[in-house]
């Protein structure tokens, strides 16, 4: 394998699991330095570096869905913390006797 492709797959893969692991600052620095790099010269490393790219798109845009859904929940969830909170009788604490 040439060290040009070596190096740009290398990239493709850190750049992959930047975003599997949704560190979106270092994705979005390794992707600047991708057009810097030498595209391969035969047609299978080009294919091979293409399938790998495709392959690190898929995980980000699932990486970024899975976000997006956790955001979507957590913010349920605080908005019926919220109302459920507003919504709650007054609990009476046993140990206070001025109710009496």
């Amino acid at each position: 394998m040439d060290s040009q492709l070596s190096n740009a797959l290398e990239i493709v893969a850190q750049l992959r699991e930047s975003a599997r692991r949704g560190d979106w600052q270092g994705a979005a620095d390794l992707a600047t330095t991708l057009p810097r790099q030498t595209l391969p010269d035969t047609r299978d490393e080009l294919g091979e570096y293409l399938r790998d790219l495709k392959e690190a798109l898929t995980v980000a845009r699932v990486s970024r869905a899975h976000a997006a859904a956790s955001l979507v929940r957590l913010k349920a969830a605080a908005r019926f913390n919220h109302i459920h909170g507003d919504l709650a009788p007054k609990r009476q604490n046993f140990g206070d006797t001025a109710n009496f």
